[in-house]
């Protein structure tokens, strides 16, 4: 054999080993599932009944997501089991449909309030394991309702009533304060760490139950039942011990920096009448020291806000809009030291994780508080710095039919 077809020879191997190597890269996608094969859940409810967990899972029905659908057909279905274990209730699914439940695009965790008391940490064990699971859900607490009845109503906004749920939670933190959305990621992270305890955002059911869980529902104007999100739940470890108010949990958003968008009326200097005031820009600053041994806590609430609505019987000018300001950021300087206060004395734990603070300031002194930080936290005191300023007033300066001229003549 010559020299050249040997070179020949050599590169058609060379080349067809290369090729070889590539069709391991081309294999595709060996463990694929097909649409029709599947039922994607996009809710999961989790019910404590007789010992057992029952689970109740919202999928999507996907020849009901086109455009020319069936009216008369639904476009979610639901189905429950009951087992001992989060994951052989979802196998015993199975029995029920014809499609393996697949976790993948879970917009929604339920827990009833029942549940959320005897603990979460068992049933989230099969969420934070699973393969399939994206870290990316909100999580909530179900009050006076089970979570079946929950995610069986009919919705008006949005085709699955899941999504409504989902977005809803959402929109109302960053618009109106007093709810969390907690995914799944951040309560990991809450029951994990130490100087932080948890925190899920209530939901409940207003109307009639029976003729909100049909289409009649939304075929008129007021539903017959719709949800809400009610009020922020305290957790001790896994265990839910008790509700904070609107009030209170207005202000745990505040602390928290959840605040993006918000409104709020304040009473009228010398008037019974109030005005309201748009939060467009929020931020807390937290300064932890040690005082006497013990920890201090300094938050500095950075607040800008716009005045949208006027019932006092004045003129906007530079020293009403003073005066304004001043009542506005005393009360929020109130309702958040009152609300703090009232946490430490009745639930004595730390939603807020000023013990993380802590811990990251004052690393040697941590490690004596860490067992017990939140009998620490209960007697802790707090300093509130507010920086409040009011910068918009509107369109109009004194306020709609009122002429404070015209009444001096």
């Amino acid at each position: 054999m010559t020299s050249t077809m040997l070179n020949a020879c050599m590169r058609f191997i060379a080349l067809f080993t290369a090729a070889l190597l590539m069709t391991l890269t081309l294999s595709g996608c060996w463990n694929r599932r097909e649409l029709n094969d599947m039922a994607v859940a996009i809710a999961i409810g989790i019910d404590r009944v007789d010992e057992q967990y029952e689970v109740t899972i919202q999928t999507v029905d996907p020849s009901q997501m086109s455009n020319n659908r069936n009216v008369d057909r639904f476009p979610t279905r639901i189905y429950s089991e009951k087992a001992s274990t989060i994951f052989e209730a979802l196998r015993k699914v199975t029995s029920k449909s014809s499609r393996k439940i697949y976790l993948a695009h879970l917009l929604l965790l339920l827990f009833n309030e029942e549940m959320a008391r005897d603990g979460i940490k068992e049933p989230l064990d099969f969420l934070f394991r699973d393969h399939e699971v994206r870290p990316d859900f909100n999580i909530a607490v179900t009050r006076g309702y089970q979570t079946k009845d929950v995610l069986s109503i009919v919705t008006p906004l949005e085709v699955l009533s899941a999504l409504d749920l989902y977005r809803s939670l959402n929109v109302s933190q960053k618009l109106w304060a007093p709810t969390a959305a907690v995914n799944i990621n951040e309560m990991m992270v809450m029951l994990t760490n130490d100087g932080v305890e948890p925190i899920l955002t209530g939901l409940t059911l207003i109307g009639d139950l029976n003729k909100g869980l049909s289409a009649d529902n939304v075929k008129q104007p007021r539903p017959y039942l719709y949800f809400k999100f009610k009020g922020i739940g305290v957790f001790r470890k896994d265990r839910l011990v008790g509700w904070l108010n609107e009030p209170d949990s207005k202000s745990f958003s505040y602390v928290n920096n959840h605040v993006s968008s918000t409104v709020g009326s304040v009473q009228c200097p010398g008037s019974k009448k109030r005005f309201a005031i748009e939060l467009v820009k929020s931020k807390v600053s937290r300064e932890p020291s040690i005082r006497n041994g013990s920890p201090h806590m300094k938050l500095i609430v950075h607040v800008s806000g716009n005045v949208g609505e006027v019932q006092c019987e004045t003129e906007i000018n530079d020293k009403s809009i003073i005066e304004l300001q001043e009542l506005a950021s005393e009360q929020l300087k109130s309702i958040i030291e009152n609300s703090i206060q009232h946490v430490q004395s009745q639930y004595g734990v730390d939603i807020y994780g000023f013990g993380a603070n802590f811990h990251q300031k004052y690393p040697k002194q941590w490690r004596q508080w860490r067992t017990n930080w939140n009998e620490q936290f209960a007697q802790m005191s707090i300093e509130v710095q507010m920086d409040y300023h009011l910068r918009l007033i509107g369109k109009i300066i004194s306020p709609f039919g009122n002429n404070p001229q015209q009444k001096k003549e």
